[in-house]
């Protein structure tokens, strides 16, 4: 097995089994089950002794569990050696921290609210409509206190038409919203929710009907387009890139996909025409906190990544719908709370696109012509987190450019309103019905290896010159370059580039040490207030970059341990980026970590709704003096011989494809 490889279903099968063993007396709740990676200065060795063709040092494969006492708050972090087949050690984590919910649980705590007798007399005294079902999504309780609080559900309940399985609940939100304890399964409180203009509650409000808007084909009620003809993509020479287990080569290109429960897909060990670009690449976090100022949504939030998992909300990808053209899945395996394997078929497929014009140049004089057609290698896994659907994409160019792309889409999360009312936070997308404002914060993780390990983080500006001599019409501007010497945050600015270089290769064209650049659109941060919760969880969300140093272990934004997290200053794990960056370590020409959040300021439209059209992000890491000329250079020129185009011609009304002669 190679040490990046995701964890076999035998070797989660194992882990499980010594955990049991070894707590014989208990019943034992996993939480989750993951890989350990080697520590890097091993791993290093490895996988450069790997790419040249040798045998790296052997490094031991280990797995990690989270796990509870079952019906208890204590909870465990084991390590398994997987080599020996023996466990290496178990602690019990501090009592302020929490796991994550897993599924098991979260089915377990939705049943326990809907059969509860007040739960069942509130939905009663509703008044619904007899062929609906009540249906109920589970969110973190959050924070609005720096009590140490039992682990607890909050339980947002929704109506559907019983007549469909995709009749849209969301459309008929209940006004009041059951607490639940994790442990217990017991309920805790109900709490009203407002459906005025303010924070006031109704609590004699009841159904009233109105016409549903519906996301399911089956159920909508506009006749479907007839003129959209098929797309189809075809390869007859079969794919252009090579797959060995985890490993990848296209087009200069070479990496190893990963997979966990938490990040869901990772790169790894990234090279382009065999120089080092990055250690690992992965979605570290993303928070997703309510504008909605009103109790108990003033504490709506949830990090998806550390509070669900983007591996456990893979979807399995189908042919024709998710993925299109000739397709390369790769599946993996989590556990469940029994320890128990469960598959995740198909959680990424891998696929080529055309992608437009890569570079193309007609010389004026002579009309010679040179053009190439861009051919991109997608890397794609889908997530559903309740409402919601997350696409994330990886995109690899000939042109040795990286670029993520992140696409919201899914069901709004609606709240109940009374007729007549509206409110500044939120917007009403149907009768009694409010989205309210949100927003998307995610975490980009990037460990970079710029030709090596000693890295730097770089700030440039475009700055115009002062009109004097040397700019005497007014016109000039030049960049002005600032190294970040210690770890911290790096602000966004207008014309400002973040390079990450290697100061110790300098490229013999430009005189200039070669860099990566991250080229992202600037993005409101977090908009909470700095002193809320929301801001002092999530701390990476308030910069657009942050800059550490590289240390083993030091993978999610917001810290291991993010249900119902504490900040650092009230007793919270002194484990974010936000403590990270103050340590004040030397990051100039060291080995590095960045990361930036990307924020989606989300005031829903009601052209979101009833669901929501694809919202796309895109961050490139793209070559900034790292070559001396266009690494695209080689791609061979496109001709019509190889792409086999047709012409449109209109025949008789009708639209017929004809062989093009060009």
């Amino acid at each position: 097995m190679h040490p990046l490889d995701p964890l076999t279903p035998a070797e989660i099968a194992i882990t499980s089994m010594l955990i049991k063993n070894a707590n014989p007396d208990h019943s034992v709740h996993f939480k989750n089950i993951t890989l350990v990676e080697p520590p890097r200065k091993q791993l290093r060795k490895f996988l450069v002794a790997e790419r040249n063709g040798l045998v790296g040092p052997k490094l031991v494969r280990r797995a990690s569990s989270l796990y509870y006492h079952r019906g208890t708050a204590d909870l465990f972090l084991a390590t398994v050696d997987l080599d020996a087949q023996k466990l290496e050690k178990a602690v019990q984590v501090d009592g302020r921290y929490h796991g994550q919910a897993d599924m098991d649980e979260v089915i377990e705590v939705r049943d326990a609210c809907l059969r509860h007798p007040r739960v069942r007399e509130e939905i009663e005294r509703y008044g619904l409509p007899a062929h609906f079902t009540v249906v109920c999504d589970t969110w973190p309780y959050g924070r609005d206190s720096d009590q140490r609080d039992q682990r607890q559900a909050q339980c947002y309940l929704y109506a559907r038409d019983s007549s469909h399985p995709g009749s849209n609940a969301y459309d008929h939100p209940l006004p009041f919203s059951p607490i639940v304890d994790y442990i217990t399964k017991e309920l805790v409180d109900i709490v009203r929710l407002p459906v005025g203009s303010d924070h006031s509650i109704d609590p004699d409000f009841k159904y009233i009907p109105h016409t549903p808007k519906e996301w399911h084909h089956d159920l909508q009620t506009e006749a479907k387009r007839t003129d959209l003809k098929p797309l189809t993509v075809h390869q007859p020479l079969g794919a252009s890139f090579k797959v060995d287990g985890y490993l990848v080569t296209w087009q200069k290109w070479r990496f190893r996909v990963g997979f966990n429960w938490r990040e869901g897909m990772i790169l790894h060990d990234v090279t382009y025409d065999g120089r080092e670009l990055f250690h690992r690449l992965s979605l570290s976090e993303m928070f997703v906190p309510y504008g909605d100022p009103r109790t108990p949504y003033s504490r709506k939030s949830v990090f998806d990544v550390g509070d669900v998992g983007a591996g456990v909300a893979a979807n399995n990808l189908a042919l024709g719908c998710d993925c299109l053209g000739l397709i390369k899945y790769f599946s993996f395996a989590i556990s469940d709370s029994n320890g128990k394997v469960v598959e995740r078929p198909n959680a990424i497929c891998m696929h080529e696109i055309d992608d437009g014009i890569g570079w193309k140049h007609t010389n004026s004089a002579t009309q010679t012509v040179s053009i190439t057609r861009s051919r991109v290698l997608v890397l794609q896994t889908i997530i559903t987190v309740g409402n919601y659907e997350y696409i994330f994409m990886w995109h690899l160019d000939q042109a040795a450019g990286l670029h993520y792309r992140i696409q919201a889409t899914g069901i709004l999360s609606t709240v109940p309103i009374a007729p007549g009312h509206q409110v500044p936070w939120g917007t009403n997308v149907n009768d009694g019905v409010m989205a309210p404002f949100h927003q998307h914060c995610f975490a980009l993780r990037i460990d970079p290896c710029i030709d090596g390990d000693g890295n730097s983080f770089m700030e440039e500006d475009s700055v115009a010159m002062p009109l004097d001599e040397n700019n005497p019409v007014g016109v000039g501007y030049v960049t002005k370059k600032h190294v970040v010497p210690t770890s911290g945050p790096s602000a966004a600015a207008p014309n400002r580039v973040h390079k990450i270089l290697n100061p110790s290769v300098i490229n013999k064209v430009t005189g200039h040490p070669v860099a990566y650049a991250i080229h992202s659109a600037p993005k409101q941060m977090l908009l909470a207030h700095p002193g809320s919760w929301h801001a002092r969880r999530a701390k990476y969300a308030t910069q657009p970059f942050w800059v550490t140093s590289y240390r083993d272990g030091e993978l999610y934004a917001a810290g291991d341990y993010t249900y119902q997290s504490l900040p650092e200053e009230v007793g919270g794990k002194a484990g974010d980026v936000g403590t990270w960056a103050a340590r004040g370590d030397k990051v100039d020409n060291e080995d590095i970590v960045l990361w930036h959040s990307i924020s989606l300021t989300h005031n829903p439209r009601p052209e979101d709704y009833p669901v929501m059209p694809c919202d796309t992000m895109v961050v490139s890491l793209k070559p900034s003096g790292f070559f001396e000329q266009n690494p695209a250079l080689d791609v061979p020129q496109s001709t019509q011989r190889t792409n086999h185009s047709v012409l449109y011609e209109e025949r008789s009304g009708c639209c017929e494809p004809k062989d093009s002669k060009l």
